[in-house]
């Protein structure tokens, strides 16, 4: 009985392992880019340090308490005495009242906290565009190679009715070298499409860790809507919601923070201290007067102001200062790289669906020129050669119609990224075609 379960259960395990993988689409393949990807890993543990930062500066203003402990042997050698002990404890408390550094410091750790969490959302968003882009790469590399070895196909049909023709004495020679050479041409191009789209899959499975072979297609003569708003409207999102530009703000009020923090070191700091002692020692002569134990509390206020500093202050402020006005230029090449992003993503969308629709017109006239070639050459008023080259120009509509496709698909995610928006839901749109 032991025997036989063992016998069903390897079966059933051989079973599974022979089943196909199940195929993904463009949404699945980000869903298993965020658990597979170690880069976007290492992002999400960078946004948890980040987000220390707001912890770190809040303590710069909190109180800090501690404990000290001693003992201390002393065994005088002049005037001769007998060896005593020290034994001493105390708690200590400062509470910074006037601190410009603290006081900066706390609002860099809120800032700081703040611009981990809008890196870590650049992080994701690209992380989508970066799957999209190895998906749609991956779909354009097998409609090369399909269109490849279509094309080869008929370079070897030519071939086979130019040796043909060769041998019934209706061709010469150098027909069959034509044909031959076309052929070669046409073997070498698929040999580099096979290796071109092993390298789009490796780096889609590299992402996502998912079986690339195993990829969902476009839903066939599906029409792709392309209503992207207008330029103005996506240019006034991605102001508000660009995460570089974000970031790039970000950036500035640290800066700024830094040179207040520059210059509040000219000013001084003033904190509470409070503490608690309690002392015990042996020593002869404090014991006889009473005072081998004491105790006693501190409460006060210090007061620190930096007179000179070898002119070090000084250039601490230059450098903040030089370092807030490259912050200042920095927000606003952010502003102009994200205009152009969104300018050439719109673009992309706009024209690349008038350039689908051009492509697919095109396709319909490389395939009616195909047809009446292939009865032109039927009924003898069409040579091979002119069959061969409307056969080339049909596969290279299909190759460009697909090409077209896949850039429109894309262009509307890169809009997406540009504004800050590129989400689940942005994903969801362009993964319904498929």
């Amino acid at each position: 009985m032991k025997a036989q379960t063992q016998l069903i259960l390897a079966g059933v395990l051989a079973l599974c392992g022979s089943l196909p993988a199940a195929a993904f689409d463009l949404a699945a393949a980000v869903k298993a880019a965020r658990d597979y990807d170690a880069s976007y890993a290492g992002a999400r543990q960078t946004l948890l340090a980040g987000q220390e930062k707001a912890v770190q500066g809040r303590a710069l203003l909190l109180p800090t308490v501690g404990l000290s402990a001693g003992i201390t042997r002393t065994d005088a050698m002049k005037p001769d005495a007998d060896p005593y002990n020290t034994r001493s404890v105390g708690v200590q408390l400062s509470q910074p009242l006037f601190d410009v550094a603290s006081y900066t410091g706390y609002k860099q750790g809120q800032i700081s906290s703040e611009l981990a969490g809008v890196q870590f959302a650049a992080s994701s968003q690209q992380l989508v565009a970066d799957v999209a882009k190895a998906y749609f790469n991956v779909l354009l590399a097998e409609d090369v190679l399909s269109v490849t070895r279509a094309t080869k196909k008929a370079y070897e049909r030519q071939l086979a009715q130019a040796k043909k023709a060769f041998e019934v004495g209706t061709a010469t020679i150098t027909d069959t070298h034509e044909a031959q050479a076309g052929y070669d041409a046409a073997q070498a191009s698929e040999i580099a499409a096979v290796s071109d789209l092993e390298i789009k899959r490796n780096t889609l499975t590299n992402l996502t860790g998912l079986d690339a072979e195993k990829i969902n297609h476009l839903r066939g003569s599906v029409e792709l809507e392309h209503d992207s708003g207008s330029l103005p409207e996506w240019l006034n999102r991605a102001e508000a919601g660009s995460l570089s530009i974000k970031s790039a703000r970000q950036q500035l009020q640290l800066a700024e923070e830094s040179l207040t923090a520059a210059r509040g070191k000219h000013l001084p700091t003033v904190a509470l201290t409070a503490g608690y002692s309690n002392s015990h020692t042996t020593e002869p002569t404090s014991v006889a007067s009473g005072r081998g134990n004491t105790a006693g509390n501190t409460l006060g206020l210090n007061l620190s102001l930096p007179l000179y500093a070898g002119g070090g202050i000084n250039s601490q402020v230059r450098a903040a200062a030089a370092n807030l006005e490259k912050a200042r230029d920095d927000v606003e090449v952010a502003r102009r790289d994200t205009a152009l992003a969104v300018r050439s993503a719109w673009l992309g969308v706009s024209n690349g669906a008038a350039q689908v629709k051009a492509q697919e017109q095109l396709l319909v006239s490389a395939k009616s020129k195909l047809d009446a070639t292939r009865l032109g050459r039927e009924v003898g008023v069409r040579t091979n050669l002119d069959l061969l080259n409307a056969e080339s120009s049909y596969q290279d509509a299909v190759r460009a119609l697909a090409s077209a496709r896949y850039n429109l698909l894309y262009a509307r995610l890169a809009l997406a990224l540009a504004a800050g928006e590129l989400d689940d839901q942005a994903v969801a749109t362009v993964n319904r075609f498929f």
